[in-house]
């Protein structure tokens, strides 16, 4: 038997969970039951727009017409008359005047501001009311003189001497915006100039990204409702528990105070959750409800979900060095961002042995809504490495497999010292890249398809691409949970942890996790994470919270285990009786769980049910503590709690990134019309160890239709004389669709190569982010010119071929 070394994770974060057993019983297996199945496909499940309390108002913002406007004036005397207003919180009311609060984000966010940075943005009023269709005529009803300022919409114009400021209450010497998690506006690793002195060919290029971002399928809403001094919250947001915190710094309320409740979210994707302004109508919400004594019920229409982006709003100047044999020697880029960043340059370091990379990142701030992370974490370095990766392909006339292969490694090294961390720290030598794209390559026909630019014309008259882009998996485990875990009296298990549910069907996998430890059949497990138990789980706001949390499943499955078999061999002193152990003379070490049955290992013939062993001890039983005193007490026999804390963004020093993942597409450009049809996507993705397939491929199936809908037709657009946005809608804003994008052949490689449990690596975000760039290479490929301007649109593509 393996010996079970590190089954919990230890401190040093380069470690890894080295007790990976050869099978599992449930975890990688298919056809588990989803555990939110019934409720979601009944349509029974509960989100919180659907939530509605005895006396509840609804509440909703006056939204600024203008880009750029402060308020001169506000006369809310017609609005308050209006029968079923209950209240209206004006921008120049004492208690929120001039005040900014403290956000998730560590932040600052006026809580109600007499100005407005982007059209449509949320200010100056708020309206409660008896319902929603009284609020808005309410707000009709407002009468408010504006004062229009000069506005900017491209980060270049803002960057200019002597332009007008664009946000002059929150910066008013310069549209120039701090940088996201970097201390300066330069990351350098290595010698640039060295590099391209090396090289036997530099090119230059440009490369550029739209303004897109997403509306969730629920638009967000939440609700306060104050009992007393308690305070209870209904969310739509991915931080949960982190409300509690918010509410005891804006009201002094204790947490202990303040209950959380977390009802299904509606297919959330970041962005919302991430922006500063994302807790300030909760606190708008908790504060109308404090004045009016009702529920209050804050809602964003459609057009509100449409105020924020996503955070690869950029423009990038490329200069890159290479050999003839494509080893690439130096990467300079310089990239203008749009109100938020995020380093450009970092997947050159982190999964490339390209030893001289320097970025520079300038972010203006321009009259449009805030961004974020939406659908995906790490777009704009992925967007630069994959540009890079197809123009040096392109311009050596190589086969872009081969030049990533040749390319791949990690902080300036090649895979020399990948092999080299993997026997260090017990990890198999495999090379995930080359399983990545020998499996890919077969998927799709690689070497039969792939073919020089604009050299395949169909039968049909349009061209025929091949695309091929890669990357690692986001394996940053930052974050930390906490649960609970109880064994009922029947013999069921409830795993007790608060968490917002997005629909990624994590909850069923940690329901998996513990059954696999514990020796339990699945069905044998829940968890119904949208009650507040005070024990917060990782939030779902990346790849990394299903590593951090499985971790945090796997301890208290096994602590719980150490306590099932303590008791099956432990006599317990009841009350009225002692009841004897259910397996006299045997030590917990001689047996084992397996279908939720307890057996002796050396003779399973002797067994007993998980329920057998405990429902003879439900109620109250005594408990002898270690200081000798004998307590009576009620609570169930067996509980266990654990909590687990990965390292920040998986930037520890030393630490490599392993798991790689692969993308390929086929697609056919009609040169007449500039329409690019997408016919098939391959996606291989390395993620250790699946531990819930069919989650995995619905990642995966997910992450493409998002890519591929950002990289056709996901643009915001706004007019560019009055700075008003035209599309904030699901008509005008075009996200893909079944009929945009052809069969979709996801593959699966598991290499252990992960620091999660049992090897694994997370996968959501990480398809959506690659694949958003994944038609740039295959639409050169079919028409041999570059459209580097995403979306890429018909009119692009004819503008490419010199025909519009």
């Amino acid at each position: 038997m393996m010996p079970e070394r590190f089954n919990e994770m230890p401190s040093n974060p380069m470690e890894r969970d080295k007790y990976i057993p050869d099978t599992f019983r449930i975890l990688g297996k298919r056809g588990t039951r989803r555990i939110d199945g019934f409720r979601k496909a009944s349509g029974t499940a509960v989100y919180t727009r659907d939530i509605i309390l005895p006396g509840m108002l609804y509440a909703k913002w006056l939204t600024c017409p203008y880009p750029n406007a402060k308020i001169i004036s506000l006369d809310t005397q017609r609005a308050e008359e209006l029968p079923g207003v209950r209240a209206i919180l004006r921008y120049d009311d004492p208690e929120v005047y001039g005040r900014r609060i403290p956000t998730l984000q560590g932040g600052e966010e006026d809580i109600l501001a007499g100005y407005a940075y982007f059209q449509g943005q949320q200010v100056g009023a708020v309206v409660a009311a008896d319902t929603e269709e009284i609020a808005d005529e309410a707000l009709k009803l407002l009468r408010v003189t504006w004062e229009k300022r000069p506005f900017i919409l491209e980060a270049r114009e803002a960057l200019e001497p002597g332009a007008p400021l664009t946000r002059p209450e929150w910066r008013p010497k310069s549209n120039l915006m701090p940088l996201f998690f970097q201390p300066t506006d330069t990351f350098r690793f290595g010698d640039v100039e060295k590099g391209f002195k090396e090289a036997d060919r530099i090119i230059e290029f440009k490369a550029r990204r739209r303004y897109h971002g997403c509306s969730d399928a629920e638009p967000v809403s939440g609700i306060t409702r104050w009992e007393g001094e308690c305070a209870e919250l209904w969310l739509h947001h991915q931080h949960p528990y982190e409300h509690k915190w918010m509410m005891n710094m804006w009201f002094g309320s204790p947490m202990s105070k303040v209950k959380i409740n977390a009802p299904y979210n509606g297919a959330m994707f970041g962005g919302w959750n991430w922006i500063d302004y994302s807790m300030v109508p909760q606190y708008v919400s908790a504060l109308l409800a404090k004045r009016t004594r009702k529920p209050v019920k804050w809602i964003f229409d459609r057009r509100d979900d449409f105020t924020f982006g996503s955070l690869d709003a950029m423009e990038s100047e490329f200069k890159v060095g290479f050999k003839e044999d494509g080893t690439i020697t130096a990467v300079k880029i310089k990239t203008y961002f749009e109100n938020l960043s995020f380093e450009a340059g970092l997947h050159f370091v982190e999964n490339t042995k390209i030893p001289n990379v320097e970025s520079q990142t300038l972010v203006a701030q321009v009259n449009k809504g805030p961004v974020h992370a939406i659908r995906c974490e790490q777009l704009p370095p992925a967007f630069a490495a994959i540009h890079v990766f197809n123009h040096v392909a392109a311009e050596l006339e190589m086969d872009p497999i081969q030049l990533a292969l040749k390319n791949d490694g990690a902080e300036g090294e090649d895979i020399v010292k990948l092999e080299d961390f993997k026997r260090k720290h017990g990890f198999p030598l495999r090379d995930s890249l080359r399983e990545c794209v020998e499996a890919g390559k077969k998927a799709i026909g690689w070497d039969e398809k792939w073919h020089a630019p604009g050299a395949h014309k169909l039968p049909n008259g349009k061209m025929h691409g091949m695309s091929f882009i890669w990357d690692h998996e986001w394996d940053d485990n930052r974050g930390a949970g906490a649960a609970g875990l109880m064994i009922q009296q029947d013999g069921s298990v409830s795993i007790i942890a608060l968490r917002s549910d997005v629909g990624v069907n994590a909850e069923s996998t940690y329901c998996q996790i513990v059954a696999e430890e514990l020796g339990m059949r699945p069905e044998d497990v829940f968890l119904r994470q949208q009650d507040d138990v005070h024990l917060p789980l990782m939030t779902p706001d990346g790849s990394c919270n299903l590593t951090t949390n499985g971790y945090v499943m796997k301890k208290v499955a096994k602590r719980a285990k150490k306590k099932l078999l303590e008791l099956a061999t432990t006599t317990v002193h009841m009350i009225e009786r002692d009841v004897p152990p259910a397996f006299p003379d045997m030590n917990p070490e001689d047996l084992d769980i397996k279908d939720s049955i307890i057996y002796v290992k050396k003779d399973p013939s002797i067994k007993k049910t998980v329920a057998e062993v405990v429902k003879d001890v439900k109620g109250s039983f005594m408990q002898k503590h270690e200081y000798g005193a004998i307590q009576n007490t009620t609570h169930e026999p067996i509980y266990a709690w654990a909590w687990h804390r990965q390292g920040r963004l998986g930037k520890e020093p030393g630490r490599q990134r392993l798991c790689r993942q692969a993308h390929f597409c086929e697609v056919e450009v009609d040169p007449e019309t500039g329409e690019v049809e997408v016919t098939k996507v391959v996606n291989v993705n390395d993620v250790g160890k699946a531990m819930s397939p069919e989650t995995v491929e619905g990642q995966q199936y997910g992450g493409t239709y998002m890519g591929i809908g950002r990289n056709r037709s996901e643009e915001y657009i706004w007019d560019p004389k009055t700075g008003v946005l035209l599309n904030g809608n699901l008509v005008d804003y075009k996200f893909a669709s079944m009929r945009d994008v052809g069969p979709i052949e996801t593959v699966i490689v598991e290499t252990s190569l992960g620091l999660g449990p049992y090897g694994s690596v997370g996968i959501g975000e990480d398809v959506a982010t690659d694949t958003t760039n994944l038609l740039q290479g295959a639409v050169y490929n079919a028409i041999g010119k570059w459209v580097d301007d995403g979306p890429i649109t018909p009119k692009k593509v004819l503008e490419a071929l010199g025909k519009a």
